[in-house]
């Protein structure tokens, strides 16, 4: 049987998903990504990160030194360079 997922359980649901999971925000549309992968390459010790959203994709390095030397990691936004940055002006 197919449940019909309303838009009030769906932000529920995308809550428990953050909290849960630390899964990152998109900066464009304010959700959960659609979808999240990492591998880890062996070859340069690192993690590599990979977050899809609205046919977009971006992709973030951890090294394992990164890692190592954090108090703590946490996911941040994902496609917050694609938002509008306010300008300086020169006076």
């Amino acid at each position: 049987m197919m449940k019909l997922v309303t838009d009030e359980m769906r932000s529920a649901t995308d809550k428990y998903a953050l909290a849960v999971h630390g899964v990152p925000l998109c900066a464009v549309c304010n959700r959960p990504v659609e979808r999240m992968e990492w591998q880890y390459e062996y070859d340069t010790l690192q993690r590599r990160f990979r977050v899809y959203c609205h046919g977009q994709t971006e992709v973030a390095t951890l090294t394992d030194m990164d890692i190592w030397n954090a108090d703590s990691i946490r996911m941040g936004q994902a496609f917050i360079d694609q938002l509008p940055q306010p300008q300086l002006e020169n006076k």
